[in-house]
């Protein structure tokens, strides 16, 4: 029989709360340039010269330092969400654990398709939360060690992906330079070597910064128009999120952080379970080899002059340490996090990010509404007007209403607004909002 009844506050991890919240205001410096800026200044400090040291410590943190972190720790809380739910479930509704938790999927997948197509933001991770967590319920009882070993299976497919792609692009090379020597020479090319030539000096061409710039100029020019037409500018990129490139690598990219979360959580890690050394060692750990490698890759990519090919000539890996770097520095936070709450003079601290964390639904897609209005022509128009550290005073504000706003609603309400609507669209009944001194007896 499927219950109905909310979360009772005795089975909310206080621990899982904090650092969910901390991992979803950290999103946002991910996410936060592409929200404002064209994606082809991503990487690229040349295109509008970007070389104060203002910027240049922005495009270092965001890109390097800190990377993917957040969004790799709010994955490995999914999944360590995804093992707390399904045990409660299985407690109270036997079978029916699968069916409520596939519902829950389904509800999370359209609330993807709706961050992605209604509110247009293109960076969505709930569609891939939703696919990725159908194989988790077959997973729920598997041992650490099995959950250790796909992890590391993901791990290396993403790694050989990344090995195969450098090659590829270096055999453009080698066959376009040759080419172009033949041509020099005045020597008869071949179809295939004239195809090769052609494909090289076209990269050539869209590397340049003149050529990139162009392009930065007609994506700013897209993103300042009306609803509809910012909607048909980014279809594609939507389309090719949740489909091609999704199957490509994000999926892999994903399961990674997914299953380290699902075995953090079932050794205590998550929980705050571990000693303080033992969150001592994975925060000088993770920082120290996560940090480390970040500021490395972004040294070499400085030095190569936003170059690709020079970069893959200058790093001494045939593969990204992307994944790797991310789940690192993730641990890293993971540590610190916990070494401060066992501290215990940071409770207050940390129970304002709990109580984001608690809202976490709401305040991810609270971010694209806030960010698409501030910065999309059919709001305030402000795309392309700032630089890369002007971003971070959006952020700071955006983190300040969130805390804010979670903590004054969860004093009236049992939950943040889209997570009960989720919730009573995954048990097709209307669940109850408003904290009564009946339901919080109930809950005691």
């Amino acid at each position: 029989m499927e219950t109905s009844l909310p979360l009772q506050q005795k089975e909310r991890i206080f621990m899982i709360d904090a650092l969910r919240g901390v991992a979803l205001c950290g999103i946002l410096i991910l996410n936060m340039p592409y929200f404002a800026r064209a994606y082809q200044l991503d990487f690229d400090l040349r295109v509008l010269q970007e070389t104060s040291m203002r910027n240049i410590v922005s495009w270092m943190t965001t890109g390097f330092v800190l990377g993917g972190s957040f969004r790799a720790m709010f994955s490995m809380l999914f999944g360590a969400g995804a093992l707390l739910i399904i045990s409660r479930l299985e407690k109270q509704s036997g079978l029916g654990a699968a069916d409520i938790y596939y519902r829950r999927l389904i509800w999370l997948l359209v609330f993807g398709l709706v961050n992605a197509y209604v509110l247009l933001w293109p960076g969505d991770i709930l569609y891939h939360y939703a696919i990725c967590g159908l194989f988790l319920f077959p997973l729920r009882k598997s041992s650490v060690k099995l959950l250790l070993y796909l992890c590391l299976f993901f791990l290396c497919v993403n790694m050989f992906k990344s090995y195969l792609k450098n090659e590829e692009a270096l055999d453009k090379r080698e066959k376009g330079l040759a080419a172009m020597t033949l041509e020099k020479e005045k020597k008869t090319l071949t179809e295939e070597q004239k195809g090769d030539l052609e494909k090289w000096k076209e990269t050539i061409d869209k590397s340049k910064a003149e050529s990139v710039k162009k392009e930065v100029e007609k994506e700013n020019k897209a993103m300042l128009k009306s609803y509809p037409e910012v909607w048909k500018h980014v279809k594609s990129t939507n389309a090719k999120f949740e489909s091609t490139a999704f199957y490509d690598n994000i999926f892999f990219d994903v399961m990674i952080c997914i299953l380290l979360g699902m075995v953090l959580y079932k050794t205590g890690v998550l929980t705050g379970d571990k000693s303080t050394g033992f969150y001592a060692g994975i925060l000088i750990l993770g920082y120290g080899l996560g940090i480390g490698e970040g500021i490395m890759a972004g040294i070499y990519w400085y030095n190569a002059q936003m170059d690709f090919y020079d970069f893959i000539d200058r790093w001494p890996f045939p593969f990204t340490l992307y994944d790797l770097h991310r789940a690192l520095v993730a641990m890293g936070h993971i540590g610190l996090i916990c070494l401060l709450y066992k501290s215990g003079a940071f409770h207050g601290f940390l129970k304002l990010y709990a109580c984001v964390g608690q809202m976490a639904f709401t305040n991810y897609l609270s971010q694209s509404i806030i960010c698409t209005l501030i910065f999309y022509g059919y709001g305030l128009g402000y795309f392309g007007q700032f630089e890369r550290y002007e971003l971070f005073y959006f952020i700071f504000g955006i983190w300040v209403f969130q805390i804010i706003f979670s903590n004054i609603w969860l004093k009236y309400f049992l939950f943040g607004p889209l997570e009960w609507v989720w919730r009573s669209l995954t048990y097709w009944k209307r669940q109850p909002m408003l904290r009564t001194r009946q339901v919080e007896l109930a809950l005691a």
